[in-house]
């Protein structure tokens, strides 16, 4: 038996030996497969995976956009960067004007963009088929610090809920294609669109002319009015719009189809007639009793106000992630950060006071 014993510990750690050596060369020829595999290569990160600044040259016919307003259909143009290994990225895309009241008063539009589905496989911008791109709107520069506050905005309600549009901030070289006359280093940023957002829920994007409003996700509702009561915005609607497909500068996601008790969801957008942006063509809806978009209003519904408590809880949670970035954000002016930070502030000591909060926010309920 000793002797048995002795023959087969040996053959065991051959066994052993030979397992591991042939494992080992398993995985490095995998590994060399992947490397060698162009299939296998890794993507870029995809556009709204990250908050860094794009720099981007935005190539059309931006002469003739800014000059003839009636024309809102879109024009050839290109759109170039540098991906993450230095390599230029160039995609055709279109570009055409949208918008209602920046449209009116801005100088530069703001742009829809509109890409192939097809060309844009494989770069930072794969799946995009149609975004929004928010621009400086005027020549001076200090035009920019409301769609920076714009875009920190929504970065602000993303802090509450994944029920919210992502943004991606961008360093704009507007090229126009029939002059070569170049509008160097302006600060625009891009919106997610609502079939992304949907997407990160397992929903879709729900077309209807009006919503009911047990219809509505309370929870959600709630955070979104709590919202815009913080940055002083109440132009905005949940319920119906001013077209033929709900809401105003509110959309709608849920499942498909719809079911009579299925709920939806409000995903809010368009900041810049609030008061933490204070634009100088923003003015409140006629018929509210605000003299100014700087004035808070509550627009919440009543029918949700259970859910209020624990909404403020997590605003209160959040507090100095908000602050923070308005203090992080470098290309806010100083006198822009400080009076942003005090305007958040009266805000968040309105929601500590147990007082306040039931007179400015719980009795202003809609009902």
């Amino acid at each position: 038996m000793l002797k048995t014993h002795g023959q087969t510990a040996p053959v065991r750690r051959t066994l052993i030996t030979l397992v591991s050596t042939l494992a080992f060369i398993m995985l490095s020829l995998q590994s060399l497969w992947a490397q060698n595999d162009p299939g296998k290569s890794d993507k870029p990160d995809k556009l709204f995976a990250s908050e860094d600044t794009l720099n981007v040259n935005v190539t059309g016919p931006w002469r003739d956009i800014q000059r003839d307003a009636t024309n809102q259909q879109p024009y050839p143009g290109k759109l170039e960067y540098k991906d993450d290994q230095g390599n230029t990225v160039s995609l055709d895309i279109t570009v055409q004007r949208r918008g209602i009241t920046r449209q009116r008063v801005c100088e530069f539009p703001p742009i829809r963009l509109r890409f192939d589905k097809e060309e844009v496989k494989g770069t930072s911008f794969r799946g995009q088929d149609s975004l929004k791109l928010v621009t400086h709107c005027e020549s001076p520069k200090r035009f920019e610090q409301y769609f920076i506050l714009e875009m920190l905005s929504y970065r602000m309600y993303n802090l509450i809920t994944d029920y919210s549009f992502r943004v991606r901030p961008l360093n704009v070289n507007y090229i126009d294609s029939e002059t070569g006359k170049t509008t160097e280093d302006r600060f625009a940023f891009l919106i997610e669109d609502d079939s992304d957002v949907a997407k990160r829920h397992d929903l879709k994007k729900v077309k209807i002319k009006k919503a009911r409003l047990s219809q509505l996700a309370p929870r959600e509702t709630s955070e979104m009015s709590l919202f815009q009561y913080m940055i002083s915005n109440v132009d905005w609607s949940a319920l119906n719009g001013p077209d033929a497909t709900c809401c105003h500068n509110t959309k709608l996601i849920g499942p498909e189809p719809l079911q009579k008790d299925d709920k939806v969801y409000p995903i809010p957008y368009d900041f810049d007639s609030s008061g933490l942006v204070n634009a100088h063509y923003a003015v409140p809806a006629a018929g509210l009793p605000v003299k100014s978009v700087t004035q808070r209003l509550y627009r919440g519904y009543c029918a949700f106000n259970d859910e209020l408590e624990a909404v403020r809880e997590e605003f209160l949670k959040q507090e100095m992630a908000i602050y923070a970035l308005i203090k992080n954000e470098d290309r806010l002016f100083t006198n822009t950060r400080n009076k942003s930070t005090k305007y958040l502030g009266q805000f968040f000591d309105i929601i500590k006071d147990p007082k306040d909060f039931e007179r400015l926010i719980i009795r202003k309920c809609r009902k």
